[in-house]
């Protein structure tokens, strides 16, 4: 069964014509959820896997406070009532305590995994409208299930962009040392990122976005008993698009 899986991953990935010819998009909407949700669920490991990397790395603290004393004023009213006093009226300086910069990291980015994964979800069904509509006007005629199963399957190919990015993200942190002062830190992560951005992330875009048009131009014509051309041209505006939005 594994080995059947390999082989369709195999052929979705680099025959993609073949593969629409056994998995006709219109009666294929099943499979396509699948992959979309193990596409979202792969995306929110690697993003923990990362936020785990980086807070392991990071020894910096930072002093967060706990208790800030009340105005006499406001705990005059507990005295007169019944003598009890809460436990702000009792000190008079800000209680505070040092917190691991990579705890609060590791705090945020799991924070984050229910969003990052339903996000991907509704990527996967915003760029079927988005195919499914440049594709009508490109002349391609079909059904939007159609369209939302070619997207759906075509979505491993955005693992490339994501393991690209951990690739170069991994060679970045590979040589530095981070500060245990948190505004150099903050400095250092935001340098980092700059250059992940810029560089290595445009490249996984790119490649990511035309993986996908790819994928999506063999099952546009087959979903939709398209011509090539105008799968091509309906497949090529959407990545462009999505592309650039990727990059902001």
């Amino acid at each position: 069964m594994l080995r059947d899986a390999l082989h369709a991953l195999r052929s979705l990935l680099f025959d993609p014509g073949s593969f629409f010819e056994t998995h006709p998009p219109a009666r294929s909407l099943g499979g396509a959820a699948v992959v979309a949700v193990a596409v979202a669920a792969v995306t929110a490991v690697v993003f923990v896997g990362i936020g785990e990397y980086m807070a392991s790395h990071i020894d910096a603290t930072v002093t967060v406070t706990t208790l800030e004393p009340w105005p006499d004023s406001a705990c005059e009213s507990f005295d007169s009532m019944n003598g009890s006093l809460p436990e702000a009226c009792t000190i008079d300086e800000p209680r505070t305590k040092q917190v691991s910069v990579g705890a609060k990291l590791r705090d945020a980015v799991y924070g984050r995994v229910p969003l990052l994964f339903f996000g991907t979800l509704l990527g996967w069904v915003l760029v079927a409208v988005a195919l499914h509509a440049v594709g009508a006007f490109t002349g391609s005629r079909g059904s939007f299930t159609a369209t939302l199963s070619v997207t759906g399957w075509a979505m491993p190919a955005q693992l490339v962009q994501t393991a690209v990015g951990v690739l170069g993200l991994v060679l970045l942190l590979s040589g530095v040392d981070f500060a245990s002062d948190p505004e150099l830190l903050a400095d250092q992560l935001r340098r980092l990122t700059d250059t992940t951005g810029t560089a290595i992330g445009t490249l996984g875009a790119l490649a990511g976005t035309a993986w996908q048009a790819y994928i999506w131009t063999h099952g546009l014509r087959e979903g939709h008993d398209a011509d090539f051309g105008s799968a091509a041209i309906a497949s090529g505006l959407v990545a462009f698009g999505l592309f650039v939005v990727s990059l902001a």
